[in-house]
């Protein structure tokens, strides 16, 4: 059997345009849903060490929880941009121009702004490969400057590895930083703190109270955030040094080891001894964001039947650097008119017993 991939009614936008959820089945069942609401992932199950489904990404039965969700800023799923992650004092200076953003996280400007991608319908369309999802962002919407067309496509392999590729272009030069905002949880249920992790990360970004970057790279050596080598998420979460005081626990941004800009590399490997389910995040971005689930929370039920709870779930956000359209330092996140955004992101899941 190649790829099934089935088009299921779920839910209704408040306008009454209905929600459609879709549900690609591998060969040997594994499966990965997506809705074009947010273009969000709502779900992955993959085989634990008995060959049991476990579903590893937390998410709603319904748009409704995602309507609700959005309230709260927890961007469950979603497709972030058109900047994921912070611009400080929701501003920036491009060209000589300075463009002012909503501002949707203190005085700062969070996940591309109130009404962002987000919380978009995109259009869609199915291919034997794919679920691509597409919207485009008019000129000054959130701010930002450029009219701004985007696709973002989801592909799920015969070895349980969900693909996903983004591309966009625009008419004026803007910075754009897409990303995925899943939770993952691969015990499937419970806190994540006995989760181990290895990143491919040397270094990380550290941030000041409001999560803003100082504008240093540091070295993870001697630090809490030295996952070098394989180590439990809770083993350090608590510790009293600043940076996780700043984040609340791990909301910081790791450098991946990569020779020179663009291709993909190997950002992260994570893994539940409970279940054996394990994850390994490719990318071509120059770097992830690790967020550990430290304001987690909802009023709905999730697809378990239980409100989401604190550190349930971890997000891995591969992007460029938070902040970086006002950081010199940073790589270049421009696109310019005429230019491609080219970039993708591979979950590959596997299993150890």
């Amino acid at each position: 059997m190649s790829l099934k991939i089935e088009k299921i009614p779920f839910g209704s936008m408040p306008d009454g345009r209905t929600v459609y959820k879709f549900r690609m089945t591998n060969e040997s069942g594994a499966v990965a849903e997506v809705c074009n609401y947010g273009a969000t992932l709502v779900n992955v199950k993959v085989p634990d060490k008995t060959n049991k489904l476990v579903s590893v990404v937390k998410g709603f039965p319904s748009v409704n929880g995602y309507l609700a969700d959005r309230t709260f800023g927890t961007y469950l799923g979603a497709t972030c941009g058109r900047y994921a992650n912070r611009i400080a004092k929701a501003r920036f200076v491009l060209e000589g121009r300075e463009y002012i953003l909503a501002a949707n996280n203190g005085d700062n400007s969070l996940h591309g702004g109130i009404e962002a991608f987000h919380t978009k319908y995109w259009d869609f369309e199915v291919d034997e490969e794919y679920v691509h999802f597409s919207c485009e962002s008019q000129e000054g919407e959130e701010g930002f400057p450029g009219k701004l067309k985007v696709r973002t496509s989801y592909g799920w392999s015969a070895t349980n590895e969900l693909s996903i590729l983004y591309s966009a272009t625009t008419d004026k030069a803007t910075p754009l930083n897409l990303t995925s905002h899943a939770y993952f949880n691969l015990a499937g249920s419970g806190n994540i703190l006995t989760h181990r992790m290895k990143f491919h990360a040397d270094r990380f970004i550290p941030i000041l109270p409001d999560a803003i970057p100082t504008g240093e790279i540091r070295l993870v050596k001697d630090t809490a955030f030295d996952f070098s080598e394989f180590k439990a998420i809770g083993k350090d979460i608590d510790k009293q040094e600043s940076q996780l005081i700043n984040g609340a626990g791990y909301d910081h941004c790791f450098v991946i080891n990569k020779e020179e800009y663009g291709g993909l590399a190997l950002a992260v490997e994570v893994f539940a001894p409970e279940t054996g389910c394990g994850l390994k995040v490719w990318t071509s971005k120059p770097g992830i964001q690790f967020y550990s689930g430290n304001y987690l929370r909802s009023e709905l039920p999730a697809s378990d039947g239980k409100p989401l709870a604190y550190r349930e779930a971890f997000c891995l956000e591969p992007e460029f650097f938070p902040d970086s359209p006002n950081q010199s330092g940073f790589p270049d996140c421009i696109l310019q008119a005429g230019q491609t955004y080219n970039h993708s992101t591979i979950f590959q899941f596997y299993v150890e017993d």
